[in-house]
């Protein structure tokens, strides 16, 4: 149980510093769509961001939103008792790829290339 409460908070953690990146990304723009979603991001719940983000910003804000997408499905799985199986297959993920990259959603055969 403490092993799954250190990684929901290091996943949580993570998630809170891509949200402020994406904040500060926006803010340095200098296209006006993205000023308004920049507050259209500060006026709303961070849990919609990352579609609100996804229907808005362009192809260099992809790597980004991919990363914010694997937190917040690593967050989910924690949540409901699916963490460390692969969302494909469902078999056990093995540690040190999770030691790796906690967010990791698929084991190794099952990881596109």
């Amino acid at each position: 149980m403490y092993q799954s409460q250190q990684t929901l908070a290091r996943l949580n953690s993570e998630l809170t510093l891509k949200r402020q990146s994406l904040l500060t990304a926006l803010t340095q723009s200098n296209n006006l769509a993205h000023h308004s979603l920049l507050l259209t991001l500060e006026t709303s719940n961070p849990e919609h961001w990352l579609e609100l983000a996804q229907k808005q910003l362009g192809s260099e804000y992809n790597e980004l939103i991919l990363r914010l997408e694997k937190l917040e499905a690593a967050i989910c799985q924690i949540e409901i008792g699916q963490y460390g199986y692969c969302c494909d297959c469902e078999e056990k993920i093995d540690a040190q790829r999770l030691l790796a990259d906690p967010a990791n959603q698929r084991c190794r055969n099952c990881e596109p290339d």
